[in-house]
């Protein structure tokens, strides 16, 4: 027995307990009197478990909220603890998982939504989950359910940081307080003391010993904590069949090698990440067929432990007569030369790692494995051997071999010996070659992974090794072409992994590759086309990183966390060539990962489901075209680092076009420096790119973008509409009449038909172009937003806004200025209720020329009237509307007014109303206008007026209007209106009216120095324009 390890100093209270359940017993009666502790004053306790090393704290606590939370308890100790909140976050995620948590331990399942929504938000604002605090909202909540009870709060706490609970809403664990808490940082199988602190309150450290010093006690009693963590554990994996035996086996697997070298630990390179779920299986430990579903749960649960510590040596001290069945798992590390320095492997031996520390290598004896025939787990590094004939080559129930800058010393490279149950091979640095014959019986190989190793050792076997799952190549210094690469053969690789093969001019052939799910081509620096156009339909992740390959890879099939890859570009990797990264097609593609690829000029990720892409963190400072057209999953792009003025080509389509859409397809792209079309229906995907795109039209060169927030995309508009067409076109509008009195009467010809027809007038989208149409949502996300508002006010020229369900006003809502703004057409909008307002003591819609909208049921404006808090901003005092020249209104039964003014329209021509049976006013006054507005207005070339069905029309402007170009009127069942514009006596043609005689012999006049007579007019009356009457005979 080895000697015992110094005896840590414990801080703190130590509980001496006989056993697990004891260890309850005792914490729960010092927290019932824990009030004698510390006079009182400490109400937060931290427990270590045994040892103070945290072996059992997770089980312990657990126990001891099960036992005050069921009915076995004592009536006092629940009066005393009040409400029992028993929170597990050892498996730690982020700080706001912890909060939901801690609501949903306190029955507050109406936050649960909260929490939803601000997590898809996060999602869209590119947070990662690490990084996902609080909410302050459900804090309040959290702190107004818990500040007038008395309760005990049990928490695992998994995180790294120092944690402070009252952030989360939970009061402060004061001295006069009514809570308690109990608190453990330590997880399943973690044998560490750390040092996380409980901000905002003081906390009593208390730890575990048991009552007896005999060696057999303690390690079964130890045993039985490792099955308790055992049990934790598989709770997690949600595989109840697993035995908590199996648990235990898979812990000690890794306690017992790292420990047996005690400070020569961190010599022997396991690569527990990346293949400890391949020792526990081709040890033995986990077997049958769910072996690979069972090591997969169990990995991302079973913490690894990386070299020895003194927490590790005690616990292999206390455990000595417990695991005398585990002498098959060794680890050698030494650096006396000779072979006579090495022991023969024992015929008990399972797992067996050499590593020689020397400056040479070590020559192996051949009779080193001759007993060692059940051995499963072989490393050796830094050996030298007969590679034809090597020591092992009797071992053959071999599964896992590892040769580690392994040397030959005879004169060929490989042999005769064949290990027929061999499932991961690794090569690194070693040229070992696979021999046919070799090949032919190594049917259960699952995993290849070679480093520094030529392709030409391993590339003729790929038709063969039709089960591999996993192929590394990396680090190889061949040159591969086109023409001397190999294409991947295999059936089933889902990784394949060809980092740092800085000689690779090409990517070999994957015609049959189809299930690979992950692709990593890190420091690849002399490719320069990466093509793969749906020829990896499973493709799930993708990695060219130009800094380098990453050292430590996990075992699951998912990137590398940033930390853990090269801070810069290694020294052997040189600039990376590629020029285009196309993966079209690769359906499942969620994650990829690029960095410092200066030469990228084209990145191509259309029909991929891509959910995060942020320019900013990539290094491509080259990139010009960025195309993504139907990643329905997209939801955050980013470049906030990144230049957007580089960019001359984007396309972004989240609905899964096949083809650009037209209004991109069209244009000739070479007139334009630059080219952009982003089509989406959720907003929020704007909320970290529109900073960008702001800038993007901003650049130098002419600009083109077009935004469409939206499941369709309309390439043109039609702004106008027959008389056919003017009528509804929804249930709930007001209902056109008919022109004839009796409906079965056939008009060949009306003489009024001609003024009825209104012009088929299309609008293109200009260069600066929004369309916010069906299934656009959260728009109202983007009011808030300083670039969406001044993409809005200074760079929309054209605004198509349809079919949306959802909006109130155009977005973004309040005061805004459009500078830039040309037309404006706006349809089938069932809930707009008015659609801008403009900003007072600002230039508004200086630009716009044409505006037309149809089918509005609810709206009652379209601007909205101003509200200037000075004099001085009255909006007459600037230019408005100056260029205004049409306005189009077709069905808009509620509809009151359309533009207030307080200012003439100089360029207005053309007015032309329909079905707007609320209409009073089409330009009332504003709020605040001038005095000579109030006594008339004249605009002065307006031409032509059609105002159909608007039968609460007052007057077409408030005050006196006076339009002097006027050419022709158009009126029917307008029987409200008195007063028509005043005009100016011509010469030539009299301007024609066309409308109902009776209406006309109504009208008011002003007289004719005013230019207000009936004399200055020449009517023409329809032969049917009253209403439908009743069909009775002459007789």
């Amino acid at each position: 027995m080895a000697a015992a390890p110094p005896e840590p100093t414990l801080k703190g209270r130590t509980l001496v307990v006989k056993d697990f359940d004891d260890a309850v017993k005792q914490l729960i009666d010092f927290l019932h009197h824990g009030d004698d502790a510390a006079e009182g004053r400490i109400k937060a306790f931290l427990f270590h478990g045994w040892f103070g090393q945290g072996l059992g704290a997770s089980a312990v606590l657990r126990a001891t909220a099960e036992h005050l939370k069921s009915k076995r308890s004592n009536p006092d100790m629940k009066l005393q603890f009040g409400k029992v909140v028993h929170v597990d976050c050892s498996l730690w995620k982020n700080r706001r998982t912890m909060q939901r948590e801690i609501a949903a331990e306190l029955n507050l399942g109406h936050l649960m939504p909260i929490f939803d929504k601000q997590d898809e938000d996060d999602d869209f604002r590119g947070v990662e989950d690490s990084s996902r605090a609080e909410l302050i909202s459900i804090a309040s909540e959290i702190y107004e359910s818990l500040i007038n009870e008395k309760f005990l709060l049990i928490l695992h706490y998994g995180g790294d940081a120092d944690i402070d609970l009252a952030e989360l809403g939970v009061p402060v664990f004061g001295p006069f307080g009514k809570a308690k808490l109990l608190w453990t940082n330590h997880g399943r199988f973690q044998l560490s003391q750390k040092q996380q602190k409980l901000l905002t309150s003081s906390f009593l450290d208390i730890n575990m010993l048991f009552i007896t010093s005999d060696h057999i006690y303690i390690g079964q009693q130890l045993r039985c904590l490792l099955h308790k963590e055992a049990v934790e554990v598989i709770s997690y994996t949600g595989m109840d069949d697993i035995n908590p035996a199996t648990v235990v086996d898979c812990f000690l697997y890794s306690l017992l090698l790292v420990g047996q070298l005690r400070e020569n630990s961190d010599t022997v390179e396991y690569d527990w990440a990346t293949y400890v779920c391949n020792y526990w299986i081709c040890d033995g430990i986990l077997q049958k067929d769910r072996a690979w579903e069972v090591g997969n749960a169990l990995y991302g649960v079973i913490g690894q432990l990386r070299h020895s510590s003194d927490a590790i040596e005690t616990l292999l001290y206390w455990l000595d007569q417990q695991i005398k069945s585990y002498q098959g798992w060794k680890s050698i590390a030494s650096n006396q030369q000779g072979a006579q320095s090495i022991s023969a492997v024992p015929v008990d031996a399972s797992s067996y790692f050499l590593t020689f520390k020397g400056d040479d290598l070590l020559e192996l004896p051949n009779d080193l494995f001759q007993l060692a025939n059940n051995l499963r787990v072989l490393k050796l590094c830094k050996c030298s051997f007969d590679f034809a004939f090597p020591p092992f080559q009797s071992c053959h129930n071999l599964r896992f071999l590892w040769l580690d800058h392994c040397a030959n010393t005879g004169k060929d490279q490989g042999g005769g010996a064949c290990f027929p149950n061999l499932i991961v091979l690794e090569l690194s640095h070693t040229d070992y070659a696979l021999q046919q014959q070799m090949i032919e019986r190594m049917t259960n190989l699952r995993e290849i992974n070679t480093k520094g190793v030529s392709w030409r050792n391993i590339s003729h076997a790929w038709k063969t090794l039709q089960n591999v799952h996993k192929l590394r190549l990396t680090e190889s210094s061949d040159v591969i072409t086109v023409d001397n690469c190999s294409s991947l053969d295999m059936i089933n690789p889902e990784l394949l992994d060809l980092s740092g093969n800085t000689c690779m001019e090409s990517l070999p052939r994957m015609s049959s590759a189809a299930s690979l799910k992950m692709l990593v081509l890190d420091g690849c620096s002399n490719l320069e086309t990466v093509a793969l156009e749906g020829a990896l339909p499973l493709l799930e992740t993708f990695s060219f990183d130009g800094y380098g390959p990453t050292e430590n890879w996990a075992h699951p099939i998912n990137l590398p966390q940033k930390e853990f890859r090269p801070k810069s570009r290694a020294t052997p990797i040189k600039e990376a060539k590629v020029t285009k990264i196309s993966l079209v097609g690769c359906g499942r593609l969620h994650s990829i990962f690029l960095r410092g690829l200066a030469n990228l000029d084209e990145l191509d990720l259309s029909d991929t489901s891509i959910k995060i892409l942020d320019l900013g963190a990539m290094d491509v400072p080259e990139l010009r075209k960025l195309l993504l057209r139907g990643c329905r999953q997209l939801c955050s792009l980013g470049w906030r680092d990144y230049n957007p003025s580089r960019l001359e080509v984007v396309h972004v389509d989240t609905m899964g076009r096949k083809r650009l859409v037209v209004c991109c397809a069209q244009a000739r792209e070479d007139f334009f420096s630059s080219v952009a079309c982003i089509t989406l229906t959720d907003a929020r995907i704007l909320w970290r790119c529109m900073r960008e795109l702001f800038w993007f039209i901003y650049g130098r060169g002419k600009k083109k973008l077009h935004l469409h927030i939206s499941s369709t995309v309309h390439s043109q508009i039609a702004m106008t509409k027959s008389v056919e067409e003017i009528g509804p076109s929804k249930v709930g509008f007001v209902p056109t009449g008919r022109s004839l009195p009796y409906k079965d009467i056939i008009l060949l010809k009306d003489v009024a038909c001609s003024s009825l027809v209104c012009d088929q007038r299309q609008l293109q989208p200009l260069d600066v172009h929004m369309e916010i149409g069906d299934e656009g949502h959260n728009l109202e996300s983007m009011d808030t937003d300083i670039y969406f508002r001044r993409f809005t006010l200074d760079g929309v020229q054209s605004l198509h806004v349809h079919d949306n369900s959802s909006i109130t006003a155009i977005p973004p809502r309040g005061p805004q200025t459009w500078h830039r703004l040309r037309w404006c057409h706006v349809d089938r909008c069932p809930k707009l209720y008015s659609l801008f307002y403009c900003e007072a003591g600002e230039f508004n819609f200086i630009n716009l020329r044409t505006f037309s909208a149809f089918d509005l049921p609810t709206a009652c404006c379209i601007w909205g009237k101003t509200n200037p808090k000075d004099p001085e901003d009255c909006i007459y005092l600037l230019s408005a509307f100056t260029a205004l020249h049409s306005i189009y209104l077709h069905n808009c039964p509620k509809l009151v007014f359309v533009l207030p003014i307080s200012f003439t329209l100089p360029s207005l021509e053309t007015i032309q109303i329909a079905y707007c049976s609320n209409l009073q006013y089409v330009f009332p006054l504003d709020n605040e206008y001038p005095p000579e507005i109030a006594s008339g207005v004249t605009f002065q070339n307006l031409k032509h007026i059609k105002l159909y069905h608007l039968h609460r029309l007052e007057q077409i402007c408030e005050t006196r209007l006076t339009a002097p170009a006027l050419e022709t009127i158009s009126l029917r069942d307008c029987w409200g209106l008195r007063r028509i514009p005043a005009v100016v006596a011509r010469q030539g043609p009299k301007l024609v009216v066309d409308c109902e005689k009776d209406w006309w012999g109504k009208l008011e006049w002003d007289g004719l120095q005013a230019g207000h007579d009936p004399s200055l007019f020449e009517t023409r009356h329809s032969a049917y324009y009253k209403k439908t009457l009743p069909r009775v005979s002459v007789l």
